[in-house]
């Protein structure tokens, strides 16, 4: 990959990317603690991003970059509709220090492990360490909040692992595809969004509910940034900077997530969560490479 000889706009739109990817957990735990259900937020995250893709998907086709039928079905299916209603629906049952713990901080366990499964990669050294970690600090806190805690915390510890599995395969259905970034989150966002139509009729849709107020709001960061800029600021980040050096960053998103919550939600973190955040954030670090040699992450 040849990389730009300024390097700046790449670092401002890992930033971006970063902070609405923490900033989304957030949003979300609000979102459908107060206003919506988990089917109003996915046509809130994917249907703005559908619009804003058409001209791409009007000179392309709707399978743009030679897509399968297979690519679409798994990048919309797992990528879109079930991660967004699983982790929507758990956030409803756990906070959203739970939901970093089980859902981003999971992904490198389980994508480690249907690579080994379907294409046979090995896991070794730092990153098996890091895969260790990642699921010593999850069960410490599952453990805790199961035998202390009590109530429904479980279920949204279940979905969040369900999430974290769906964004998994889509991950490495995506690498597998050979499509570009951009073909991709077109794909995603216009094929979500059909898929949660029906889901829509069957449920029922009122996204006035709470007003004009938190369907701006949501809308906004849900469509606008998450769906549509962050995917866009990802991309320009890789292109930029390089999967090497933009990988090791979501260590960053745990203790963001979880300070956002703390700090706007008033949830509280304590010392067994700040403890298998911090397990988990490390483990993270050493699964994606960021504690590697430079030269090893190139």
């Amino acid at each position: 990959m040849r990389l730009s000889a300024d390097p700046r706009a790449g670092w401002a739109a890992l930033a971006f990317t970063i902070a609405v990817w923490a900033s989304y957990l957030v949003a979300a735990r609000a979102a459908v603690t107060t206003s919506f259900t988990p089917v109003e937020l996915g046509l809130m995250r994917f249907l703005p991003g559908a619009v804003l893709f058409a001209p791409l998907l009007w000179r392309r086709g709707l399978r743009p970059g030679g897509a399968r039928w297979r690519d679409v079905g798994l990048i919309a299916g797992f990528g879109g509709v079930l991660f967004v209603l699983l982790l929507t629906s758990g956030l409803r049952f756990a906070p959203v220090a739970d939901s970093v713990i089980f859902t981003p901080a999971m992904l490198p366990v389980f994508v480690a492990g249907l690579a080994r499964l379907i294409d046979g990669d090995r896991i070794t050294g730092r990153r098996l360490a890091g895969l260790g970690l990642i699921l010593a600090g999850a069960m410490a806190v599952g453990g805790w909040e199961a035998l202390a805690r009590g109530g429904g915390a479980w279920r949204g510890h279940l979905l969040f692992l369900g999430a974290s599995f769906s964004w998994a395969v889509y991950t490495l259905a995506y690498r597998r595809s050979g499509l570009g970034a951009t073909d991709s989150a077109a794909i995603m966002c216009f094929w979500t969004s059909l898929a949660f139509l029906p889901l829509a009729l069957i449920t029922g849709v009122d996204f006035l509910r709470g007003g004009w107020g938190p369907l701006a709001l949501h809308g906004t960061l849900q469509g606008l940034f998450s769906g549509f800029l962050a995917t866009l600021s990802f991309f320009v980040a890789i292109t930029r900077l390089g999967p090497g050096t933009v990988a090791p960053f979501a260590a960053l998103v745990p203790g963001l997530a979880a300070l956002g919550a703390w700090a706007i939600l008033d949830e509280p973190v304590g010392a067994v969560k700040l403890a298998g955040l911090a397990v988990v954030s490390l483990g993270v670090a050493l699964a994606s490479g960021a504690l590697a040699p430079r030269r090893q992450r190139l």
